[in-house]
């Protein structure tokens, strides 16, 4: 059983991941974080209809991370600002995603 929710989930962050890169490019993504780095930045996206992926820029705080049925993912700062790597934002974008499918607490993600 467990094997089947964390393949779902495996799955789901493909399908999401896919269509997020389908529509940015992970340059594009670090430098528009790069370019507002006191805003935060969400992938905003419905279980139900994985490939209706949007980017909402939060100016004045109205975004919160959600794992429900619709999920709020933050995008994570770090390497795109802080130490800026290609390839370390692309798995914590990943990774970001795939813990919020599986309900993990806020504190797990990477910011």
């Amino acid at each position: 059983m467990r094997c089947e929710l964390e393949c779902e989930s495996l799955r789901l962050t493909n399908v999401i991941y896919g269509r997020l890169l389908s529509k940015y490019r992970i340059r594009d993504l670090m430098k528009m974080i790069r370019e507002k780095p006191n805003e935060d930045f969400y992938i905003i996206v419905n279980r139900s209809n994985p490939l209706k992926v949007e980017i909402r820029r939060d100016r004045d705080g109205r975004y919160r991370y959600k794992s429900g049925e619709e999920l709020v993912i933050p995008i994570p700062k770090r390497f795109a600002v802080l130490e800026p790597d290609e390839n370390y934002f692309r798995q914590t974008l990943k990774a970001n995603i795939f813990l919020a499918l599986n309900g993990a607490d806020e504190k797990e993600l990477h910011l």
